[in-house]
C-alpha cells in the first residue's frame, strides 16, 4: 500500500501510511479466517480497534519527540512500549465494568427483555424522561467474553498476523508482544457458547470492546442489535476506518445523524447493517439559526473562539487521528501569537492544561458561544459541527487531521472559511497571510446547507419507541 495512496483530502504523513498499511494486514487476516468462522464470531471482528490502537500506537509513539505521563492500560502503549516492548499486566479485576456498587448493581437489573451496552449517547438534550425510562427499565450488562468457534485456533491466528506486523515494521521483542495478545484474548473470549436471554441490546460506540464483545455475541443468535451513533453529526462524513469497522457497523439497525449516509474511501462498513434509520441532532438543531448572510466581524471587533480537540497523551493511534501533545501545542502558541481577539475554548476530556498566558474558556460550548462574534477550529468533531450550524463566521484552519468524505468537504468549504496550514512551515507567517486574504474577501457565507448532516428531514426518532421495539426482538417500524 505504501506510496499507492492517492487524492486524499491531506498529504499523507508517514504515521498515515503505515498505520493504513497495518489496518489492511488485519483486513486480510480477518477475511481469510471469515472462510471458516464466518465474519461475526470473528477474533478479528471483536479485536479490530484494539489491534489498530496498539499496532498503530507502536508507530506513531517511537516517532514521538515528548514522553507523556498518563498511564497505559493495553491495548494503548506509551514511548517506552513502542521501543521496547514489556510484559504488560491484564487481570480481570481491572476491568471496571466488574465494579459491585450498589448504583451499578441497580443498573444491571432488567425489568423487561431489553439489554443495554456502554456509552449510550441517549441522555440529555430534551430526552431525560426518555433516557430514565430505558436506564430504569433496560439492564446494563457486565463484562461478557465474546463467543469465538474454534477459539484456541482463532488465538493462534491472531498471534501469527501479530507476528507478521512486527516483521513487517520491524517492532522489537514479538514474542512479548504476542504473549501479551494471548492473555487479552484469553481474558476477552470463550469458546463457550451462552444462551442470550434478552431479546435485543441497544449499544453506543462500537470503538467500545465490551460493545463489541456484545454485539458479536447478540448478532450469533440473531438478536436485534441497534446500534446509535453519537457526535451530532452523520457518521459517515468521516471517511475514516474506526467508522467502517466500528461505529457503521455490528449491528442490525444503526440509527444515525441527519440525511447523509455515503461510504468513502475509508469507512465502509465492516459487516453492514441489515437497516439505517435516521434522527435529527436536538443539540445542533436548538443552535441552528437559518442566516444565508454570514458575514465576518470587523478586525478591530473580533472575539473569537477557538474549538480544539484534546491534548491526548498516551492516546495516540492512527490514522488521521491526532498529533502528539508537543506538536498541538506548539501549533497554538504560534496561533495565538498570529491572532488577536482569541480565546481558548477548553476541551472537557482533554489530558493537559491549556498553554500558558492565553484566554481559555471552560464552560460548554452550546453556553458561551453567544459570547463570541467568530468561531475557529482545526479538527472536525462534535464542536466544529455545532459551530458550523450556528449563525456565526466560522474558519476552519486545516492542519492535517481527520479526512473527510469529499461531498461533506465540498459543502464545509462552502460554508467556512477553509484554509490548509502546513505545520512543517512558517506557521505565524501562514496565519497572517491567511487572515489577511479572509478579510480582504470577507465572502457572505449561508448555514441553511450543512445541517443535512445533522438533521433528518424525515426523523421519527422516538427512544420509548425504540426500546418498545427490541423489547420484540425487532427494529423500530419508523
Amino acid at each position: 500500500m505504501r506510496g499507492k495512496i492517492k487524492n486524499t483530502q491531506n498529504q499523507l504523513t508517514a504515521n498515515d501510511v503505515e498505520a493504513l498499511e497495518i489496518i489492511e494486514i488485519i483486513r486480510k487476516h480477518r477475511a481469510r479466517l471469515a472462510l471458516s468462522v464466518g465474519e461475526l464470531g470473528n477474533i478479528y471482528t471483536v479485536f479490530f480497534h484494539d489491534l489498530v490502537v496498539h499496532f498503530t500506537g507502536i508507530v506513531i509513539q517511537r516517532r514521538v519527540s515528548g514522553e507523556y505521563v498518563d498511564g497505559i492500560l493495553f491495548p494503548w502503549v506509551d514511548k517506552s512500549y513502542s521501543l521496547d516492548p514489556f510484559y504488560l499486566d491484564i487481570q480481570l479485576d481491572r476491568i471496571k465494568s466488574l465494579t459491585q456498587d450498589p448504583k451499578t448493581w441497580l443498573r444491571r437489573q432488567a425489568f423487561c427483555s431489553v439489554a443495554l451496552g456502554e456509552a449510550l449517547p441517549i441522555s440529555g438534550y430534551g430526552r431525560l424522561f426518555a433516557s430514565q425510562f430505558v436506564n430504569l427499565l433496560g439492564g446494563y450488562k457486565e463484562f461478557v467474553r465474546g463467543y469465538l468457534q474454534y477459539q484456541e485456533q482463532q488465538i493462534e491466528d491472531l498471534a501469527a498476523m501479530a507476528c507478521e506486523i512486527c516483521t513487517v515494521f520491524a517492532i522489537r521483542r514479538p514474542e512479548i508482544i504476542v504473549d501479551n495478545w494471548r492473555r487479552y484474548a484469553l481474558l476477552h473470549t470463550t469458546g463457550v457458547q451462552e444462551v442470550v436471554c434478552e431479546n435485543g441490546i441497544i449499544l453506543g460506540t462500537r470503538n467500545n470492546l465490551q460493545n463489541r464483545k456484545l454485539a458479536v455475541n447478540y448478532l450469533q443468535q440473531g438478536k436485534e442489535v441497534v446500534a446509535i451513533t453519537h457526535g451530532e453529526v452523520a457518521n459517515s462524513v468521516m471517511d475514516e476506518p474506526p467508522f467502517g469497522y466500528s461505529e457503521r457497523t455490528l449491528c442490525k439497525t444503526l440509527i444515525d445523524y441527519g440525511d447523509f449516509d455515503k461510504s468513502g474511501r475509508f469507512n465502509a462498513p465492516l459487516v453492514a447493517p441489515e437497516k439505517r434509520l435516521y434522527r435529527t441532532s436536538v443539540a445542533v438543531s436548538d443552535l441552528h439559526r437559518p442566516s444565508d448572510r454570514i458575514v465576518l466581524p470587523s478586525r478591530e471587533r473580533v472575539s473569537a473562539l477557538y474549538i480544539p480537540t484534546t491534548y491526548s497523551g498516551n492516546g495516540l493511534y492512527g490514522p488521521f487521528h491526532c498529533y502528539e501533545d508537543c506538536v498541538y501545542r506548539d501549533w497554538h502558541f504560534d496561533l495565538f501569537a498570529s491572532f488577536s481577539g482569541l480565546t481558548f475554548k477548553v476541551h472537557p476530556k482533554s489530558r493537559a492544561d491549556p498553554p500558558r498566558g492565553v484566554r481559555f474558556d471552560n464552560r460548554r460550548l452550546e453556553v458561551c458561544i453567544n459570547d463570541y462574534n467568530l468561531l475557529v477550529f482545526d479538527y472536525f468533531a462534535t464542536g466544529a459541527m455545532l459551530a458550523l450550524a450556528s449563525e456565526k463566521p466560522v474558519i476552519y484552519f486545516d492542519i492535517g487531521l481527520r479526512q473527510l468524505h469529499p461531498y461533506f468537504l465540498s459543502q464545509l468549504k462552502k460554508r467556512c472559511e477553509y484554509a490548509r496550514i502546513d505545520l512543517s512551515g512558517h506557521r505565524t507567517y501562514q496565519v497572517k497571510e491567511i487572515l489577511a486574504s479572509i478579510w480582504s474577501k470577507s465572502i457572505p457565507r449561508s448555514n441553511l446547507d450543512i445541517v443535512r448532516f445533522s438533521v433528518s428531514r424525515e426523523s421519527k426518532f422516538d427512544l420509548v419507541e425504540l426500546f418498545s421495539a427490541v423489547n420484540k426482538g425487532v427494529s423500530p417500524n419508523w
